[in-house]
């Protein structure tokens, strides 16, 4: 769906109130300058000193990847595991494994990829954005254990816990929730989308179908895992056809492209909760808003509460799951290249509610356990309402005199927050080799 043929099926009642909230939110930016002045400061913070360097490295190698062919080469090794629990292509792999090493905005970008080179249809697109949504690791581990819980064990209990509910939620998503497999045509009569199921398979560029690519697929099963994955990569390679230089110029444009987009919904969503909680509901907790509309100030005025650690940890897994409606506006924008509908997206919101609820019950179920392995960390957690931070995210100012801890602290959990990352994509290739085994072993 263009942004169009959008706006043609937007009817007048939904204008009227389009209109009336964006004039009532001038009015209250007029009417409070200061308020709003300081709170897009806040979501500038957070954009340019956290989410721009932790996402912008994983923005250019998902594209560059995929350009050289990689993405074709790991879905050979991760097809059994895509196929077997979640329905989707093995390239589809890829996508999710960025998403959790990257972020949603990489995940989400990783999945337009896909689309744009024909490997995954629009309906496996909106399907695979909802499985590769995932909060960045590092802003689990660094920033919300290290900095805001002052505690990086518990970023890292947090991150097991996100990872593991995201999927299980995206493989009973696949099972149970209805995606989204009906468009309106011109005439306003449901049309069936371009494919029935999610497990259709994606259509072909026409030059991966020349006179020299056939015999490759037609013989693809006869050849071990290596020569696929080198075929794969070699004619993604070729159907790309772009040099280094020129590769590394637009992956650096489009990247810079995608976080510009999403600095300009931290911004606007952080002048919005601030009158919103000022305007609208100015006796309630600091914390409701921000959890709901935005990932990182909701799990900052999260982590400031008086809440016990056993309530307080449940709460942030669920945040962190939930990823905050900016997050989702984020993925619909860098998704518009497969036109999701308002079917699309009630599905994605469905997908990341029941990540949060995992999230949750798994988080209240384990914590418990788990902090009696980690005494510095319920210790620190037991203390977390009395400390105070004067302003947020002020811990990023390295040479800020009272930082010096908190940044050692930071920096030395980075190195083993990488080698997890870097052990990601073997423990889904094992995991798919798993299945592979129990397909054959299990199908005689």
């Amino acid at each position: 769906m263009t942004i169009q043929s959008e706006v043609r099926d937007s009817g007048p009642l939904r204008t009227i109130l389009l209109s009336t909230g964006a004039l009532a939110l001038v009015i209250a930016v007029v009417a409070s300058p200061k308020e709003a002045f300081d709170a897009s400061i806040q979501g500038l913070d957070i954009w340019w000193k956290i989410i721009f360097p932790a996402m912008l490295p994983f923005l250019m190698l998902s594209q560059m990847l995929t350009a050289f062919g990689f993405t074709h080469a790991i879905g050979a090794l991760l097809g059994p595991l895509m196929q077997r629990w979640f329905r989707l292509p093995g390239n589809a792999g890829l996508a999710i494994a960025v998403g959790m090493s990257g972020g949603f905005p990489a995940g989400a970008d990783a999945v337009s990829r896909l689309f744009q080179d024909r490997q995954i249809t629009a309906k496996q697109a909106v399907v695979l954005a909802a499985a590769a949504h995932f909060a960045n690791p590092m802003m689990i581990i660094l920033v919300v254990g290290a900095a805001f819980l002052h505690q990086p064990a518990a970023g890292y209990f947090l991150l097991v816990v996100h990872w593991i509910s995201g999927w299980i939620a995206a493989i009973l998503a696949v099972r149970l929730l209805p995606a989204p497999g009906k468009r309106k045509g011109p005439d306003g009569s449901a049309v069936q989308a371009e494919t029935s199921s999610i497990d259709s398979q994606p259509v072909i560029p026409a030059s991966s179908t020349s006179h020299s690519s056939i015999p490759h697929h037609t013989t693809l099963k006869r050849r071990n895992i290596w020569s696929e994955m080198t075929l794969a990569a070699r004619e993604a390679h070729r159907r790309d056809g772009r040099g280094f230089g020129k590769l590394l110029g637009d992956t650096v444009s489009q990247a810079v492209q995608t976080l510009m987009m999403t600095g300009g919904y931290m911004i606007g969503f952080a002048v919005f909760i601030r009158l919103l909680s000022l305007y609208l509901t100015p006796g309630s907790s600091a914390a409701l808003w921000p959890a709901f509309f935005e990932l990182h100030l909701g799990t900052y005025h999260l982590s400031q509460t008086s809440l016990t650690p056993a309530l307080l940890m449940p709460l942030l897994a669920a945040v962190l799951g939930w990823g905050g409606l900016c997050s989702h506006l984020q993925v619909s924008a860098v998704l518009k290249t497969t036109g999701p509908d308002s079917k699309s997206m009630l599905y994605f919101a469905g997908v990341r509610l029941t990540h949060g609820i995992i999230a949750f019950l798994i988080s209240l179920f384990l914590w418990m356990p788990f902090s009696q392995y980690s005494t510095q960390a319920w210790t620190t957690l037991q203390t977390n309402a009395d400390q105070d931070l004067s302003t947020p995210f002020s811990w990023l100012l390295i040479h800020h005199p009272d930082n010096t801890y908190t940044m050692n602290t930071i920096w030395s959990a980075f190195p083993a927050a990488c080698m997890g990352l870097v052990l990601l994509l073997a423990v889904m290739i094992s995991l798919s080799g798993l299945t592979f085994w129990f397909n054959r072993r299990f199908s005689r």
